[in-house]
């Protein structure tokens, strides 16, 4: 999965392909599946006993989990102190849910009798580590362009979100992750699918097919993978939120007020 970056204003604009790989659209993920009946894309949790309340696309019993599902139960996660700012598990909690598999530790979102497919639905380490890497690339490709005109990304004016996915993202959720810039949240503005729109109206209208091919020829591409800004940026962001806690100083108010403690590692034998 490849995520379009543009910053820039009425004059100027520089852009990047940040490539994010497939976890957004569910692959890479034990019980990943794309946004369709059954998939779990709503996450809570209950502190005092660890339990989740989940909902699915339908109201389906539950078959997999999303992309937007898997962001918001990661961050409902992290909030609720069951996994570390490294995405391990805390495993000292009272509960019966986060246990050893084959792909290390998991959380069981949905026991094997609640499912349509007869098996326990779970998110590994494996899972959330494949989201740290995706969140990661998005954050360091913004913040890379966002420092290349000489700003930072708590000065962006407003954030506008294309696309079917974005269409289904809890902005509160995606900043907790680190996924978006920890700004005010009325600068966030969901298009749905911004090029089949700005195809049909460019179809019926000269103008703004013109308008179309100004904006093009506004446009300054930076080729991420060789920008060592990039790189560095990227290496910061794999850790939820970030490693600099002065980039997500809202979340970073939340998580200390959690319960300090350390993911006991135990060996299997």
């Amino acid at each position: 999965t490849n995520g379009e970056i543009v910053v820039g204003n009425s004059d100027w604009m520089v852009t990047a392909s940040c490539s994010a790989g497939p976890a957004f659209e569910g692959g890479g993920i034990k019980h990943g599946m794309i946004a369709t009946d059954g998939a779990i894309e709503e996450f809570n949790i209950n502190p005092p006993n660890f339990e989740p309340g989940i909902s699915t696309i339908g109201g389906a019993k539950p078959k997999g989990i999303c992309g937007s599902g898997l962001i918001n139960t990661v961050a409902g996660l992290l909030e609720a102190g069951v996994i570390s700012q490294n995405g391990k598990f805390n495993t000292d909690l009272p509960t019966k849910r986060i246990r050893e598999g084959t792909s290390g530790y998991e959380y069981v979102l949905s026991w094997a009798a609640e499912t349509q497919t007869g098996k326990d639905i779970v998110i590994t380490e494996v899972d959330i580590d494949n989201l740290i890497r995706a969140k990661a690339a998005m954050y360091a490709g913004c913040q890379t362009l966002v420092k290349s005109v000489g700003t930072t990304c708590s000065n962006l004016e407003q954030v506008i979100i294309a696309g079917a996915f974005g269409s289904h993202m809890n902005v509160e959720k995606c900043i907790t992750i680190g996924f978006l810039p920890d700004i005010p949240r009325n600068r966030f503005t969901f298009i749905g699918n911004g090029s089949l729109l700005g195809a049909r109206l460019t179809s019926f209208s000269r103008d703004l097919l013109d308008d179309a091919r100004r904006v093009a020829n506004m446009m300054t591409n930076f080729e991420l993978s060789e920008n060592v800004d990039f790189t560095n940026n990227y290496v910061a962001a794999l850790f939820l939120p970030h490693t600099n806690s002065r980039e997500f100083p809202s979340v970073s108010n939340t998580l200390a007020k959690l319960p300090k403690s350390k993911p006991k590692r135990r060996m299997s034998v």
